[in-house]
């Protein structure tokens, strides 16, 4: 049976109760937003789900506060048990209830979300896999319209989506006056397709940061950038 948690290096993430569970292209997406994230100022995580981002981010980021906005009850729950846990608990604030609903004091100068993306696929008898994986819980003129509203002039958004929402994402934003100013392809291995792509958003136009990423390479073993980026989280790195 397997576990119903994912530990990491300096944190646990327990989601035996969540409807979506720590994912490889998830943590990608902590460990690179991590990395390539400029400024210094708060962080909000649009649909946190277990708080894997949040978590990610505060464990790389020591001088930020991180607030977490979660729709789902039961999500909430484990995201402030997984927050209450970690070595970071005096800087990760949970807020359940839509993120159309929150209102903070001040912008925010990283946003990350992994939203749902299924729009047009058979749903399941459970809802809480439902808020998780369809977009009718946070659309992605939701999604931006709330990016407009909660990201700084000078901030970043950054966005984990499948290759064909991620295009379509990029250019709604571009039709509301965003600039895509970063873009990371993932891919499982060289020749694969590509697996997701997490988009970069700013209000202020800048020199673009574009990569790719191939988790593993022909052999089967993880590529040296994979570990590069995710060495810092994964236990056997």
């Amino acid at each position: 049976m397997p576990n119903s948690y994912f530990q990491f290096k300096q944190f646990r993430i327990e989601q035996g109760g969540t409807a979506m569970k720590v994912t490889t292209e998830g943590c990608v997406l902590g460990a690179w937003v991590s990395k390539v994230a400029v400024g210094s100022g708060n962080v909000l995580d649009i649909g946190a789900g277990t708080g894997l981002l949040s978590l990610m981010v505060a464990q790389k980021l020591p001088d930020v506060e991180v607030h977490a906005v979660e729709l789902d009850a039961t999500a909430a729950e484990q995201a402030r048990q997984n927050f209450e846990a970690s070595p970071w608990n005096d800087r990760l604030v949970l807020h359940e209830g839509p993120v159309q609903d929150q209102v903070f004091a001040d912008a925010f100068e990283l946003i990350i979300s992994n939203p749902p993306f299924f729009n047009d696929s058979l749903r399941s008898p459970q809802e809480a896999i439902n808020l998780a994986r369809h977009d009718s819980s946070l659309s992605q003129t939701d999604l931006l319209t709330a990016i407009s509203r909660l990201l700084s002039s000078t901030g970043t958004a950054f966005v984990l989506y499948p290759e064909r929402e991620a295009l379509r994402f990029a250019e709604l934003a571009v039709q509301q006056g965003f600039f895509v100013c970063a873009r990371l392809d993932i891919y499982n291995s060289p020749g694969s397709k590509k697996l997701r792509t997490i988009v970069g958003l700013s209000k202020a136009n800048r020199p673009m940061h574009q990569a790719a990423l191939h988790i593993k390479s022909p052999t089967g073993g993880y590529t040296m950038d994979f570990v590069a980026l995710l060495k810092d989280y994964y236990l056997h790195l």
